[in-house]
């Protein structure tokens, strides 16, 4: 297992890219349409495989947090190495942002989903992602004065575009950093029946992603 705040980020990133990748279209079409279905799937499937290939316990629920992955060895007491927030609905997700804030681990992750991209003319009223972005670096600037921790806050927002494209955004919550900075399409593949390949993007310092089965 991943120790470094860092690595276990790029690690997290590359199973969870590979556990969506591993699913069929059709059934990827049928997760992603509705939002029950897709809690589902992330809580009874995706974090689960993304905590076994990390070689570490999954949890529901634990101290309040809705998702925690622990390092259980034998010898030493099981301790929580990932913390992870959902909300289906970006817009609304200020309140797991806080709660992360308040937590101490190596990986702090929020999962959430919207209308993100507002660069390209993608959504009818534009995407929410530098507002969101800034507001979210905001709470964990306000925060961090009283909460201090060195891991790393990472993000994925999960984005179906009006063409039927899926697409995973990932990017690091950084106080100090400027909202345009950091975000990267992490996967982009058809939700429906399409001979067009899934396109996997490498992340800013290509670690992981000579190491991600297609």
């Amino acid at each position: 297992m991943e120790t470094s705040p860092q690595a276990l980020w790029a690690a997290f990133q590359r199973s969870f890219c590979a556990a969506i990748l591993s699913l069929e279209a059709i059934r990827l079409a049928e997760i992603w349409a509705a939002q029950y279905s897709r809690a589902t799937f992330c809580a009874d499937e995706l974090l689960k495989s993304v905590a076994r290939d990390l070689e570490l316990d999954f949890k529901r629920e634990h101290s309040r947090v809705a998702y925690s992955m622990w390092d259980r060895r034998s010898d030493s007491e099981p301790t929580p190495v990932i913390f992870i927030e959902s909300e289906e609905q970006a817009t609304c997700a200020d309140e797991e942002v806080k709660t992360l804030c308040c937590l101490a681990a190596p990986l702090k992750v929020l999962m959430t989903f919207g209308e993100w991209e507002d660069v390209i003319p993608r959504w009818r009223n534009g995407g929410h992602r530098s507002t969101l972005v800034t507001r979210w670096r905001s709470i964990r600037s306000a925060y961090h004065p009283a909460w201090r921790d060195p891991g790393v806050f990472g993000v994925l927002v999960g984005e179906s575009d009006p063409d039927g494209v899926l697409r995973f955004h990932g990017f690091e919550l950084d106080g100090d950093t400027p909202s345009s900075v950091g975000d990267r399409v992490l996967l982009e593949l058809p939700t429906v029946i399409s001979p067009i390949a899934p396109t996997v993007f490498k992340t800013q310092d290509n670690a992981w992603v000579s190491d991600l089965k297609m």
